[in-house]
């Protein structure tokens, strides 16, 4: 039985109200102004013509025509101005936020993405730094453990090339390399890979079985 799945449209609702406010009111900015315009030119230049014959309605049409091309280029024009300082509020922070991702993608865990006061995405900003400090962390303490653990080898390769036999010693350094080895996967135990997942849905559906069953199969007819 498939369930419903409920849309919801407002997940930001900060940000989409505040967009969505500044499209209505761009809208009806433009109509009252069109519309105002259109009165102003057609009703009040015929309301000063005395003279309403065919002819001269003709020329009030082409002169509210006119007017009326002339104000909507302006209008136009006004509202690509506006559009464009409105939507680098979010073009910028996209930018910066991609050319970041970029640097952290080579391997530069020290970059944070740093907006400007009053650019949108600032929730954005905060949870990519975290993110960013999380997987520095966690670089750090990948790295404290590497070094415990090949201080702990090269210190047992010293004692078996020096000829010690001494149980109790060679006992508690495998206990400490057995101890940091536990310790370098729970460094990285929360993190959750595509190829980990495809594996855990193979063993669900049972495909993992049907493979291991053909690798034996196929062992068996080489034989």
């Amino acid at each position: 039985m498939s369930k419903t799945r409920r849309k919801t449209y407002l997940i930001k609702k900060g940000l989409q109200l505040r967009y969505m406010g500044i499209i209505v009111t761009s809208m009806l900015t433009v109509a009252a102004c069109v519309g105002w315009i259109f009165y102003k030119t057609s009703w009040g230049t015929i309301a000063d013509t005395p003279d309403l014959s065919l002819a001269n309605l003709g020329a009030i049409y082409d002169q509210v025509n006119q007017t009326l091309l002339q104000w909507i280029i302006l209008i136009g024009v006004a509202i690509a101005i506006l559009s464009l300082f409105v939507s680098h509020k979010i073009a910028g922070p996209v930018y910066r936020i991609e050319e970041t991702a970029k640097r952290i993608a080579k391997g530069d865990l020290s970059q944070t993405v740093h907006l400007r006061h009053g650019d949108e995405l600032g929730d954005l900003q905060d949870a990519f730094n975290a993110m960013t400090v999380a997987l520095r962390n966690t670089i750090k303490k990948d790295r404290e453990v590497i070094e415990r653990l090949l201080n702990a080898t090269k210190t047992l390769k010293e004692e078996l090339k020096s000829g010690t036999k001494n149980e109790e010693t060679l006992k508690k350094h495998i206990e400490e390399l057995d101890m940091i080895t536990e310790e370098m996967r729970y460094v990285t135990r929360d993190f959750k890979l595509e190829d980990e997942d495809m594996i855990d849905l193979m063993a669900e559906t049972g495909e993992g079985n049907t493979t291991e069953t053909q690798t034996a199969l196929e062992e068996e007819k080489s034989q």
